[in-house]
């Protein structure tokens, strides 16, 4: 069983996950990431080794615990930023969690770098469309606009928030 004020950290962000459209399994993994960075035997984490970690916190859990689904939830994380993932197909895989900081730059750098594929995409698109289909046009110029402000204003964001948390770090140690 596990601590109620900790669980409520585990709901908290499980919740703001699902409030994004990613399964809340993936901010329990996370969760457990930052309460836990490593499992009981000090050893980096495994699919096995998070299903059996949950399933001990949580043993009336919500969210389907088994290996195949930490391995969903996992493959969303990497996607995302929260935690990386080293070994082989040969040796087998472990994951850590990606810095608290640094998680959150990894996750605005990347809705930076697929937003601006995105971008790419619809001028290609947008050159291909130009004198066959006015609506497309219309509309890819229209989204092109505002992804490009989405993008300029993560850009701007990302950059405050490494200023913050230089600053943080710096002010840290006194």
């Amino acid at each position: 069983m596990i601590d109620p004020l900790r669980e409520r950290l585990f709901e908290i962000f499980a919740k703001y996950y699902e409030e994004y459209g990613i399964p809340g399994l993936c901010g329990w993994i996370d969760t457990l990431f930052l309460i836990e960075p490593q499992d009981s035997k000090g050893n980096q984490w495994t699919q096995r080794s998070i299903s059996r970690r949950l399933k001990v916190l949580f043993p009336n859990a919500k969210y389907p615990t088994s290996v195949p689904s930490i391995n969903r939830a996992i493959k969303i994380n990497e996607k995302y930023g929260t935690v990386l993932k080293q070994g082989s197909h040969k040796i087998g895989y472990s994951y850590i969690p990606t810095a608290g900081t640094e998680m959150i730059t990894k996750i605005f750098e990347g809705f930076i770098d697929k937003t601006s594929i995105c971008i790419s995409d619809l001028k290609v698109l947008l050159k291909e469309s130009q004198d066959t289909d006015p609506k497309l046009k219309e509309i890819t110029e229209e989204q092109i606009l505002g992804y490009s402000a989405y993008v300029q204003l993560l850009e701007y964001a990302l950059s405050y928030l490494k200023e913050q948390l230089s600053d943080w770090d710096t002010n840290a140690g006194e």
